[in-house]
């Protein structure tokens, strides 16, 4: 048996015998500690998957690998504390062009006052790897996507689709992530998400780990200027968050309300009709 086809979260499930109780349920670990709870997250960045020199600098290669890394942690309610950054590299590349993806990082993290601490570099003759562990502290338990509940609204921060434009009009996009709407949020007692491979496929991780299900209304949720009703949807890389929680909550943060968590585990998206919407993907899968 070959990865294809298995899907991300299928890999989950056959990788949690071996993760620690608890493990795997969401985008970011969370730890307990004498002052609150430590916050880590690790995303993979790949030349050709995730990011293109051909029409983006090595800064906004930077600047905006480390802005949807720190996503996990805005979900979370946490303030950033430091990053280990690893790389791997071809030869080939100038001496420039690193100092420059650096130099992108460390634009953002000046202002979140967040320390880039160290890593690891290595040679590839294949495409450029960039691996990013994020780390930081809440004094908030955040909620678990387990936790989620059948009756529960479901609620975005704002526009979504434009990193889906900006690929599709080949030009940077110089996301900042939502730290401090992710503490609002967190201590409204919400359960956030960050929305990196699209509002869809986001819900289908709430189904799998929580048991249930959810209705999303295409025409409420709000969408960046030139993005599609689709690209809203299923577009990922986003910095925008998606919340769920009673509906008093959803209401007293002042969230746009766009759906249901409901008792069965499928995942619903319908018109203003009601009827079902067929989408020609739910968002971005490695493995799918």
């Amino acid at each position: 048996m070959t990865l294809e086809g298995i899907g991300e979260l299928g890999l989950l499930e056959r990788i949690k015998p071996y993760l620690s109780a608890g493990a795997g349920g969401d985008d970011a670990a969370v730890i307990a500690d004498a002052t609150g709870f430590v916050v880590a997250s690790t995303d993979m960045f790949v030349e050709d998957v995730h990011f293109d020199f051909g029409w983006m600098s090595a800064e906004d290669v930077g600047w905006r690998s480390l802005a949807l890394a720190l996503g996990d942690l805005a979900a979370k309610g946490a303030q950033p504390l430091w990053a280990l950054t690893s790389m791997a590299m071809p030869n080939r590349w100038t001496v420039e062009r690193l100092t420059s993806l650096y130099g992108g990082m460390a634009g953002l993290a000046k202002g979140l006052k967040l320390a880039i601490a160290g890593g690891d570099m290595s040679a590839t003759d294949g495409p450029a790897v960039l691996s990013l562990t994020v780390v930081g502290h809440t004094t908030t338990m955040p909620l678990a996507r387990a936790q989620a509940e059948a009756g529960w609204t479901v609620a975005v921060t704002g526009p979504l689709g434009a990193a889906a434009v900006a690929l599709r009009e080949r030009r940077a996009h110089r996301l900042v992530p939502l730290i401090d709407e992710g503490k609002r949020l967190n201590q409204l007692a919400l359960c956030c998400g960050d929305i990196s491979d699209g509002l869809v496929r986001e819900m289908e991780k709430f189904a799998a780990m929580a048991g249930v299900g959810c209705v999303l209304r295409a025409g409420d949720v709000p969408r960046a200027a030139g993005a599609s009703i689709e690209e809203a949807l299923t577009s990922g890389e986003e910095a925008e968050l998606v919340c769920v929680g009673p509906e008093r909550l959803i209401a007293e943060a002042g969230l746009r309300p766009v759906g249901t968590l409901t008792q069965d585990k499928t995942i619903k998206v319908v018109d203003a009709r009601g009827a079902d919407l067929r989408l020609e993907k739910t968002g971005y899968d490695h493995f799918a």
